[in-house]
């Protein structure tokens, strides 16, 4: 077989539901110059993962099983770089739809700009009342702020990536991820690039459309981590990180500050700095029935977001507490210092 041009690397654990799709998407890759290499790497996933992959693994066939011993999908990345053959690396994440010129239109983005880094408009799907929210909230600016890759219209130079697609050359100059964060290595990862002189591209000709969390319990766990280790990400890099990152843990400061002062003294005044936030998210619920035509938007989407602010705040907060600027001063270079292999139980951040 020669040697392919792509090695797509898909992150997996406990994807029964997805992966099928996923991998379906990228053995239909179409304008390409070249073949595709699909690395599946596995964290141990307790469902029948392991067992649809194998249901793709023929010989001849592009798709390889590879088991993550060390379970996070950061590991999984540098993992499926390391051991990929192509010129061009896309890390994929199992529980997101990719377009037939998905690979494509990264190879044209990354070739006609000159980025170190490409990728497209994270498109986010959910099923149901609370799902159809959730999947409304991760792409509005009530509930992410300003981060363009959630639903910029026009291509543009930006900070981060939803989806990340680069030569293999680049990825292992700058040392792959950073393996001491668990979560939040791609946000890292782009800001390290972009330290290095290098630009970051994104634009809505790279289609792909993502599996946004089914439950509000779900979702306030995902915000949780993200707040956590971007706090990790603030220390090591605070001349990149968005003032955007602020708003929530300020946000649940307030809210703590208020409860505690009307606890304490039964002065109602003294919940008046909340009144500005329950105005916005009356404002957000009428934007989300408006955009879904759910009437029933109405009363979840205060929830949704709620969770979503009040989740990555409190993230945020404890990693404040938890992470030391001392030990997270200097990257460690794990991807260049690590062994070929085997590696990681890839649980999926996005």
């Amino acid at each position: 077989m020669s040697r392919p041009l792509v090695t797509a690397v898909v992150a997996a654990f406990n994807e029964e539901g997805h992966i099928e799709k996923c991998l379906h998407d990228l053995l239909a890759q179409d304008g390409l110059d070249g073949t595709v290499e699909i690395l599946v790497i596995d964290g141990g996933s307790q469902d029948r993962t392991v067992e649809l992959v194998k249901r793709f693994i023929e010989p001849g066939d592009p798709v390889a099983l590879l088991h993550n011993p060390k379970r996070l999908q950061v590991h999984a990345w540098n993992m499926g770089a390391r051991a990929a053959k192509a010129q061009y690396v896309a890390l994929i994440s199992a529980h997101t739809e990719y377009s037939s010129d998905y690979l494509a239109s990264c190879i044209h983005a990354l070739e006609a700009t000159g980025a170190a880094n490409v990728g497209g408009i994270q498109v986010p799907v959910g099923q149901g009342h609370v799902g159809g929210v959730i999947a409304w909230a991760m792409q509005s600016p009530f509930a992410i702020g300003n981060g363009r890759f959630r639903y910029a219209s026009t291509a543009e130079f930006v900070d981060h990536v939803f989806t990340i697609f680069l030569k293999r050359s680049t990825f292992e100059a700058m040392g792959g991820y950073d393996e001491s964060f668990a979560v939040n290595e791609d946000c890292e990862f782009d800001y390290r690039l972009r330290k290095a002189g290098h630009t970051i591209y994104c634009t809505p000709a790279i289609k792909v459309k993502y599996h946004a969390r089914p439950s509000i319990p779900s979702l306030a766990r995902q915000m949780y981590r993200y707040g956590y280790w971007r706090r990790r990400t603030q220390l090591r890099h605070p001349e990149y990180v968005p003032l955007r990152v602020m708003a929530p843990p300020l946000l649940l400061l307030t809210c703590a500050i208020s409860g505690v002062v009307f606890a304490a003294t039964g002065w109602l005044p003294s919940l008046a700095a909340l009144m500005p936030y329950g105005a916005f998210l009356a404002v957000a619920a009428a934007s989300a029935v408006l955009k879904l035509k759910d009437p029933i938007a109405l009363l979840i989407a205060p929830a949704v977001l709620m969770s979503m602010h009040l989740s990555y705040g409190l993230g945020w907060w404890v990693g404040f507490f938890a992470h030391r600027k001392r030990h997270v001063s200097k990257w460690p270079g794990s991807f260049a210092q690590a062994q070929t292999g085997v590696g990681a139980h890839a649980t999926s951040n996005g």
